[in-house]
Parts: C-alpha cells; sequence; structure tokens
C-alpha cells in the first residue's frame, strides 16, 4: 500500500517507502498487543475500586430509574425509544464486581435477573439494600455471568460512580461526546472544507445523536468513533499513509471489542474511514488503490475486533472454568442465523414479505419504488463520468458496509432496531460524499439540453 497522491503533489513529509508485509504485520500485531494490555489493565483497575462509594452512588440513581422506566419512549417514536434495561445491566455490574477478587470478577462480568423485563430496578434497589446491611441476598436474584464479554466500558463506568450518580454521569457524557463532536468538525472543515462537514452533521443528526450520550450503552462506539475521526484527521499523528490508518484501526477494533455491547460496533470502522476518504489528499488517489485501502483496513480492523472478543472467552474460561466458548458461538448462531420475532421466523423471504406487507399496507410500496427508480435514474443523470464514479467508489464501499453489517446479524440487527439503526450514520456520510463526487446538477443540465 502506498499513499496515494501523485508523487509530485506529495508534500516530503508523507513520502514513505513500502513497507514489506512481515514488518506491517509486526506493526499491526504490536498495535493490538499494546491496546490490549492497556485495556487490561484499565479495567483490572476499575475492578479494584472500593465498592461501597459505588454502590451508594447507585442507590441514589436507582429512583432515577425507577421512574423512567425500562424503555422510555420519546415523541411516541419507536426509534427513540431507550434503554434503561442494558444500563441498569452495567450498574449491577459495577455494584457486585467486588464480591470476589478483581481478575474473577472481571472475567465473569456477573449481574443479577438478567431476564427479567419487568423488575430490573426493583432487583436492583433490592440486592443494594442486601449488601448494604450485610444480610443475604434474596433467593430470588439469580447470578448471570455474561462472561462472553469484556465489559470495557466499565473502565470510566465504575470509577465515575464512586464519585457521581448515573445521572449526573449522563451529564458528563453529553459534555464529552459533544465536545469531541466540536473537535472532528472544525478539523473535518478546516481539511475537507464546508461540504463534508455538513454532511457529517446531517449524518448524526439523522441518527438523533442528540439522546445517545442519555445511555451508556449507545455512548461507547460513538466516542470510540468521533475519536478515531479526532485522529484521522489530526495532522501530527493522523494517518498519511493507508498503512498508518490500517494500524489505527487495528486500534479501533480492539477497543470495540473490548468496550462494546453489540450496540453499533461497525461505527468506529466505517466512521473514521468516510472521514479519511473525504480528505483532499485520498481524493486524488486512484479509486482502485482507495478500494485497496478500503478493503484491507476493513480487515484490519476485523482481526483486531474478533481477536480481541476471542480472547475473552478463551480467558474467561480459564479463570472461571465455564464454557464460555460454547455459549458465546452459541449466541453467535442465534444473532446471525435465522430465528424468530413476533412470531415471525427471520429468514430472507419472510423479513422481504413483512416489509412489502408492512409498506403495502400503508400505501407507501409503489410510491417508495417509483422513488427508488426516480433516483437511480437521476444519479445515472447527472454521473459525471466514469473516471469520477471511480474515485467515488471508496466512498460507495464505505457507505455499504453498516447494511452489510446489519444484515449479517440480522436477528440482532432486527430484534434491537430501536437501537442498531444508529450504524446507518456512516451510511449517510458516506452515501452523500459518494453521489457528491460522483455526480453534478450541471452534467445533468448538459445531458438533458443535448436532447
Amino acid at each position: 500500500m502506498y499513499l496515494c497522491v501523485p508523487q509530485e503533489r506529495r508534500p516530503p513529509s508523507v513520502q514513505q517507502k513500502s513497507l514489506s508485509a512481515p514488518a506491517f504485520l509486526g506493526r499491526a500485531a504490536a498495535a493490538f498487543a499494546a491496546t490490549f494490555v492497556l485495556l487490561f489493565v484499565l479495567l483490572f483497575a476499575a475492578c479494584c475500586v472500593p465498592g461501597a462509594p459505588v454502590r451508594r452512588n447507585i442507590a441514589r440513581s436507582v429512583p432515577l430509574l425507577q421512574q423512567e422506566g425500562l424503555y422510555p419512549e420519546y415523541f411516541g417514536f419507536k426509534l427513540f425509544q431507550m434503554d434503561n434495561y442494558t444500563d441498569t445491566i452495567m450498574l449491577f455490574e459495577a455494584a457486585a464486581m467486588d464480591e470476589t477478587d478483581p481478575l474473577t470478577a472481571m472475567m465473569r462480568g456477573t449481574t443479577y435477573n438478567v431476564d427479567n423485563f419487568t423488575s430490573m430496578q426493583d432487583d436492583l434497589a433490592r440486592y443494594l439494600d442486601a449488601r448494604e446491611t450485610g444480610s443475604d441476598l434474596p433467593d430470588d436474584l439469580e447470578p448471570f455471568s455474561y462472561a462472553r464479554y469484556w465489559h470495557g466500558y466499565l473502565i470510566w463506568l465504575r470509577p465515575l460512580l464512586a464519585f457521581l450518580t448515573y445521572g449526573q454521569i449522563r451529564l458528563v457524557q453529553y459534555g464529552v461526546l459533544f465536545v469531541l463532536l466540536a473537535l472532528v468538525l472544525a478539523r473535518l472543515w478546516k481539511q475537507a472544507g464546508w461540504r463534508p462537514a455538513l454532511w457529517f452533521v446531517l449524518s448524526q443528526l439523522a441518527v438523533s445523536v442528540f439522546f445517545v450520550p442519555r445511555q451508556v450503552q449507545f455512548f461507547t462506539t460513538f466516542f470510540l468513533a468521533y475519536a478515531g475521526c479526532a485522529w484521522v484527521l489530526d495532522k501530527r499523528f493522523g494517518p498519511r499513509t493507508p498503512f498508518r490508518l490500517a494500524w489505527g484501526l487495528v486500534v479501533l477494533g480492539t477497543a470495540t471489542a473490548f468496550c462494546d455491547l453489540l450496540v453499533t460496533p461497525i461505527l468506529t470502522l466505517a466512521l473514521p474511514m468516510a472521514v479519511w476518504l473525504v480528505c483532499v489528499p485520498q481524493r486524488l488517489c486512484s479509486g482502485a488503490r482507495q478500494c485497496a485501502a478500503v478493503i484491507s483496513g476493513s480487515l484490519c480492523w476485523g482481526v483486531g475486533y474478533a481477536v480481541c472478543w476471542a480472547l475473552k472467552w478463551v480467558l474467561a474460561g480459564l479463570v472461571t472454568g465455564q464454557n464460555v466458548i460454547g455459549d458465546a458461538i452459541h449466541q453467535m448462531g442465534v444473532r446471525t442465523a435465522a430465528d424468530t420475532w413476533h412470531g415471525i421466523e427471520l429468514t430472507w423471504g419472510n423479513i422481504l414479505a413483512f416489509v412489502y406487507q408492512t409498506l403495502q399496507d400503508k400505501g407507501l410500496f409503489w410510491p417508495l419504488v417509483l422513488l427508488a427508480v426516480l433516483c437511480v435514474a437521476a444519479f445515472l443523470l447527472c454521473l459525471r463520468g466514469r473516471q469520477a464514479l471511480l474515485r467515488a467508489l471508496p466512498l460507495g464501499l464505505t457507505a455499504l458496509m453498516a447494511p452489510v453489517w446489519l444484515a449479517a446479524l440480522r436477528a440482532h440487527s432486527i430484534q434491537h432496531g430501536w437501537f442498531t439503526w444508529r450504524a446507518l450514520a456512516p451510511t449517510v456520510f458516506a452515501g452523500l460524499a459518494f453521489v457528491y463526487y460522483s455526480c453534478s446538477l450541471q452534467a445533468g443540465i448538459h445531458r438533458l439540453r443535448r436532447k
């Protein structure tokens, strides 16, 4: 992989020699190892935080969760549904972390009554009361081991809970995420112009980013994705070559597997990748080389993601004696293979039939088909030319990452569609960029006049 800017346009600081495959793999492995060790140490340290102040602040947080309910929904819109259920599980884990030694607790990820969808917050209150008074836990509070996940969000959640309530942590998350978003927008405007900055804003508004910091589980991948974008746009430490981009994506893939609960992981690959592609040096590259950078970078992210997650299954099995690998493989099948949802078996035929029938019942199917045909016709009419299409193709590939991910995990994507849909943010951003760089209104008008 070479930097794809023509040689005469390359600044001296980015003229680099090609790396051999062993050298590249060695540096990628070093990036993975350094990231993994750092996250492991930080999580272990979080598990060592004294439990008493953590539980006191969680106890102060329970009334807020009880008042809101498990799944508060805003504006009567399903896609604005929150997930206090999963965040309550996270609080349970933070509260129970000192039941055993830090390493075992870190590997087990113990929570209670994870399958009870009606009394989760009341169960948390009863658990906290029993721990506070030193009495035995109620018999109906059954421990559940979430050992297949790393639960890396505890790196910041548990120390913060030693000083803040859950509601106050939401405010911290709002401040951190939107400061980071402002940094990304400022750098993007400076390096790529106002249009990409506007596309980025639209893509985030389209997935209701204003609700994201409200939940710990939503916040995680957006924070990592924005951090990745900020790194891509950093002139001193950012990737001047596809090599450095690939190493950075190894880090992002590793951190995502460590910290995320399978919410919107593809964000941390597709969003930084799209930001990298809209910067001026990449826009001067040949489409074929940029497509190679997209594919190789995606593979690096995927390897970091998969290896980090698999390491948890192995290590947790060794430490706890549980069959964590078997549980993880079973859950992979549940989330990718056909399952049921509201009594419908999630085969592709049934999914397409359900979508068709739903749109048909609302009188939307044929209008949407007509709109799709008009959009394709307008795209072909306004296409700048073959060369422009090839240069924009890497952005098109990036725009497809989230739909492919959601399709691959179709059971999980549909069952949890009210939060997995936010993975489409890079599809909006990269899609707008793809259309802009490959099409021109003037080209369409010129073709119409010729006819």
